[in-house]
């Protein structure tokens, strides 16, 4: 007599152990487990890596100026004149002896009176691209002219669009360096790196100068190395990049 026998089924679900079914308690058979997706299977579009890199550069300054003072006291002021005069020019000539032209410096002249002596005042402000023709012509002239004149210190600057330059070129650094290191990760991966997807700027920063103590901040009579160390100016610029991922091409042997 025949008669309809019931067939169970079941599941056995274990984090350790693969995926079982059976057919009733007498025959088991296992399924192949399914491997987790890997670079290599993964969509073309998908294949990414995201890196950040960071740039910076320091930029001291570029641009030196000076300003050269004297004086002249006389009973009248033709004489007082022919005195400045006589300095001015010799101030100018040293100037020029160090490939200055005209543009380069600025004469300024006043005159008044006082207790029926003429006073003439004047001033040179000379502005230098080297640090050190700006000393040499400092020194030459207190050695020359003497008590006659004053010299300050150099004014320690960046000529103009020299920052705007470096910004650029900070950022551009970034992201250089952004993508050695996605060629770097992706040679482990043994896959090359294509286009740029992405680019974002995380992080800007600019600051100038060093930090001084106290002590230093209360003397007056700052050295030039100083000067130019509170003057010199520090970019530095944080981006995210995302490129794409290439499988690697074979070398041929």
């Amino acid at each position: 007599m025949s008669y309809n026998r019931p067939i169970q089924v079941f599941t056995e679900l274990n984090n350790k152990d693969p995926l079982r079914i059976g057919v009733g308690k007498a025959e088991t058979f296992k399924i192949n487990e399914i491997s987790e997706p890997n670079i290599s299977s993964a969509n073309y579009f998908d294949r990414q890596i995201n890196v950040t890199g960071i740039g910076e550069l320091t930029l001291p300054p570029d641009r030196f100026s000076i300003t050269i003072k004297c004086k002249s006291c006389k009973d009248n002021v033709q004489d007082a004149k022919n005195s400045i005069t006589r300095r001015v020019d010799y101030i100018v000539q040293a100037l020029k002896n160090s490939s200055l032209k005209p543009e380069d410096y600025r004469i300024f002249q006043h005159t008044s009176h006082l207790d029926g002596m003429a006073t003439v005042d004047s001033e040179v402000e000379a502005h230098f691209t080297d640090i050190g023709k700006c000393q040499n012509v400092s020194n030459l002239l207190a050695e020359k002219l003497g008590p006659s004149v004053s010299i300050t210190l150099p004014h320690c600057y960046h000529s103009r669009g020299s920052l705007d330059k470096l910004r650029k070129q900070t950022g551009m650094l970034a992201i250089h360096n952004a993508r050695q290191k996605a060629l770097e990760m992706a040679r482990v991966l043994h896959h090359s790196v294509g286009s740029a997807l992405q680019v974002h700027e995380l992080e800007s920063q600019e600051t100038q100068g060093t930090a001084r103590d106290a002590e230093d901040e209360s003397d007056l009579s700052t050295s030039i190395q100083q000067k130019i160390a509170d003057a010199t100016v520090v970019l530095k610029s944080k981006v995210s990049v995302c490129f794409q991922l290439a499988t690697a091409k074979p070398k041929n042997n």
